[in-house]
């Protein structure tokens, strides 16, 4: 598993640099002089959680300027876009799916992993019950590779417990948090310590 720590400007990144990978939130910040580097880049628009509102090209263009610009080991892209535009990235490419409502049923985001066409399949989905961390659980154990958790402070827990299931990543913040539910960089370090799956 890998630590991600998404960062929202500039002054995060030495903040962030005992992590193993750091997400530049396009939508949050300004990225111009951020050197090449371990990176996943995003830009997400306001329906799937983040700040950017307007033209769609645009934001697909600076997408992959930014990407190529600090040679990122991955973009993260919303499942809907159309076929060529994952075709534009020279990196690997994270589909993903953000619910910040509900968790839908577990034929409707197994549909989504079976049909991915990139490199990985994120599912972040709202946490209201314990059912929901079953369709989750379930998810991650049947498609290697996967990254699913849920969103919410009373669901934090499956950040972590997704990675014991095999989730790649582990999405953890610094100065302030992104999403919620996210770990702080420094206490994610200390439980996995604690686990004994981190020294």
């Amino acid at each position: 598993m890998r630590l991600v720590t998404t960062i929202s400007n500039i002054s995060e990144l030495e903040m962030a640099k005992k992590s193993d990978i750091i997400e530049l939130r396009l939508d949050l910040g300004n990225f111009e002089n951020v050197p090449p580097g371990k990176y996943i880049v995003t830009y997400r628009r306001k329906a799937d959680g983040g700040l950017y509102v307007g033209n769609e090209e645009e934001r697909i263009a600076k997408l992959r300027d930014n990407a190529k610009r600090v040679k990122a080991e991955f973009v993260d892209i919303e499942f809907d876009v159309e076929d060529s535009i994952l075709d534009l990235f020279d990196c690997d490419v994270i589909e993903s799916y953000h619910n910040f409502k509900e968790t839908p049923n577990y034929e409707f985001l197994k549909n989504l992993v079976e049909n991915k066409r990139g490199d990985h399949f994120k599912v972040a989905t709202m946490g209201r019950s314990i059912e929901d961390w079953k369709r989750i659980a379930k998810l991650l154990i049947e498609f290697d590779g996967t990254i699913a958790f849920l969103i919410g402070e009373k669901f934090k827990f499956t950040r972590i417990a997704a990675a014991m299931l095999g989730s790649p990543f582990i999405y953890c913040y610094v100065g302030s948090k992104k999403a919620p539910g996210q770990f702080e960089l420094e206490e994610a370090l200390k439980i996995l310590k604690k686990l004994g799956v981190r020294e």
